[in-house]
This record gives structure tokens, C-alpha cells and sequence, in this order.
């Protein structure tokens, strides 16, 4: 079988399978689609790219369809595109789940800031894992946390209420911390990651773990987890 054929083949049988899906209700944007098994490069990552954004508006129907077309598809290249998208979308799922984390090491201090009177609770910043939210947001080594989302600590040590907040967000939410950092007082805004299975170990100084490669390790187990159930369903 030549190439030229070949590609007039696997074109046309997308653009049939897209028009059956049309016909049970789904909204597959067949130009992007029939694209992923393009001659061209740009025209592939471009076409993945927009089929990511369509099924993300849908992502229950699409994972279905994509997790279908990554088995069935006659082109190995739009079966492999239609994996990763769909390794994405589940991705989407795993990032929501779990508690919020900073990767910090915190210890207890009271200080005083200008034009308070009161004494205020704070955390100095004692370890910063890599590849941390706090690491990626810019935290630094002994800067003194005084508040979270504009709220103070003024009634007890500031650690513990201050880890379980974190905790209690969700990975990818948006905090404010307020911070001194050299006696100057300064906001900084974190994008909560996700906390590991071995914070505990991490918060107790074992910097053994990177946290880069335990968060694509958690990812890549967690998308294997999904279609390892979506094989017993089937």
C-alpha cells in the first residue's frame, strides 16, 4: 500500500467515523480530527491541541470517544495522539483530587510588625522542597510567613492551622501569603500543589525525593489506575 493511498484511506475513514459520532450527539470537530493523521508535523500538534481544548468542554463524552479511537483508530499515529489527550483529561482528573501542598519545613515564631501593638504568631521558612509550589512560587529559605489569604495568627502558634488550611484546598488553588522577607513585608501568591504520600518523610528534612519526579511517577500510576478500571468495564 503506498503512503499517498494509505492517508486518503485513514482520512476518509475519520471523517466517516466523525460523521456517525455527529450522529449520536457529539460535537467532534471533524477538520481538527481527520488532521491528527496529517503529513505534517505542525498540522498534527495542531490539531491535538484543539481536540484537547473541544474535549475538555465535555470531558466525560470525549474520554469515552478518545479512549475508543486510541484502540480502533486505523492510523498508529492518531491512535497514539488520541491516548495522549486522553492521558491529559485524566490528568485533569488527578489534580483535582487530594489535598493542597506548599513543601515546606515550618518552624514557630512571635514577631512584630509596624504600626501593630499586638504580637502576631508567624512561620519561619526552614526547608523548601525542589520542585515545590513554594520553590516554583519563590519562596525563600527564613522568610517569615505572618499571614495566609489575609488572615493573621494571633492566639497560638501559627504551624499547625496554618498547615491544615493548606490541606484543606484543593492542588492548583490560588493562595495568598503574606510574608517579611530582610524586615520588608510583601504579598506572595502560590499555586497549591498537589501533596505526595511522602510528605510526611519530606516534611521531616529526607530530601531524598525529588518532587518533580514523584509527582510524574503519581501521574503516570494514576493514568494506568484508569484504564486499567475502564478494561474491567469493558
Amino acid at each position: 500500500m503506498n503512503k499517498p493511498w494509505k492517508q486518503t484511506f485513514c482520512v476518509q475513514a475519520l471523517i466517516l467515523l466523525t460523521m456517525a459520532l455527529h450522529s449520536w450527539g457529539l460535537q467532534i470537530p471533524t477538520n481538527y480530527f481527520s488532521e491528527l493523521g496529517s503529513p505534517e508535523f505542525r498540522n498534527r500538534e495542531i490539531a491535538q491541541g484543539e481536540i484537547l481544548g473541544w474535549a475538555r468542554e465535555r470531558p466525560r463524552d470525549a474520554m469515552n470517544e478518545l479512549l475508543k479511537q486510541s484502540r480502533k483508530a486505523t492510523d498508529p499515529e492518531v491512535r497514539e495522539r488520541c491516548l495522549l489527550v486522553l492521558k491529559e483529561l485524566v490528568n485533569d482528573e488527578f489534580v483535582k483530587e487530594g489535598e493542597g501542598f506548599l513543601g515546606i519545613s515550618m518552624l514557630n515564631e512571635v514577631t512584630q510588625l509596624k504600626d501593630e501593638a499586638k504580637l502576631r504568631h508567624a512561620i519561619r521558612v526552614s526547608l523548601i522542597m525542589k520542585g515545590s509550589a513554594a520553590e516554583k512560587a519563590g519562596l525563600k529559605l527564613n522568610d517569615l510567613i505572618v499571614g495566609l489569604d489575609g488572615e493573621n495568627w494571633t492566639a497560638g502558634p501559627a504551624a499547625d492551622p496554618f498547615s491544615l488550611e493548606i490541606k484543606s484546598k484543593k492542588p492548583g488553588t490560588k493562595v495568598v501569603l503574606g510574608l517579611i522577607r530582610e524586615k520588608e513585608p510583601r504579598e506572595l501568591t502560590v499555586v497549591l500543589g498537589k501533596r505526595p504520600l511522602d510528605a510526611n518523610f519530606l516534611m521531616m528534612g529526607d530530601l531524598s525525593l525529588d518532587l518533580n519526579a514523584a509527582e510524574i511517577e503519581a501521574r503516570e500510576a494514576y493514568f494506568r489506575g484508569w484504564l486499567a478500571k475502564r478494561r474491567e468495564l469493558d
